[in-house]
């Protein structure tokens, strides 16, 4: 794990504590099924991971740490998302949101058999997710999101972006 990582984390920590401090908050565990692409640099891939979620929500605000997997490639994220409309609607049962995030990618031995180029490294994205939150029950809601990322320190590497189906449970 690097120093990026590290940092991730202590940002994530920060901000699932003060963020949420004035108002009643849900903590949320959950699991992911997502759909990233990795392009254009030089390639384009596409892959479909797993993940875990764990994460604090309110009425207005949701903040996600998570990890999705996939074998030659994962990702350590944190999301930061607000939650609009509900001024105009009190709390429905559809919630759509906006927010920002930041990623700790490591990309293993991938091989790009029509340039020859062999990829094994490890960096950090910045982007941007909207989505909707579907309640399925008290507990339980649905998640589509879809994310949007500048890849900053990985070349070939420039975009990953996709979209992901998450079920979420509330303690």
């Amino acid at each position: 794990m690097g120093k990026s990582l590290i940092k991730t984390l202590l940002l994530g920590t920060t901000l699932m504590t003060t963020s949420f401090s004035a108002s009643e908050n849900f903590g949320f565990i959950g699991v992911g099924l997502g759909y990233q692409q990795i392009d254009p640099g030089i390639f384009e891939t596409d892959y479909t991971t797993f993940g875990v979620r764990v994460g604090q929500q309110n009425q207005e605000w949701r903040t996600t740490f998570g990890f999705e997997y996939e074998t030659d490639f994962s990702t350590v994220f944190l999301e930061a998302d607000y939650i609009f409309l509900d001024e105009m609607f009190g709390t429905p049962k559809l919630r759509p949101y906006l927010g920002m995030n930041i990623n700790y990618i490591d990309y293993n031995n991938f091989f790009d058999y029509t340039k020859n180029i062999t990829i094994d490294e490890d960096g950090y994205s910045i982007g941007v997710n909207l989505g909707l939150i579907i309640y399925a029950g008290d507990r339980v809601d649905v998640d589509i999101g879809y994310h949007y990322n500048s890849v900053q320190s990985m070349e070939p590497v420039e975009v990953l972006q996709g979209f992901t189906l998450s079920i979420h449970y509330f303690y």
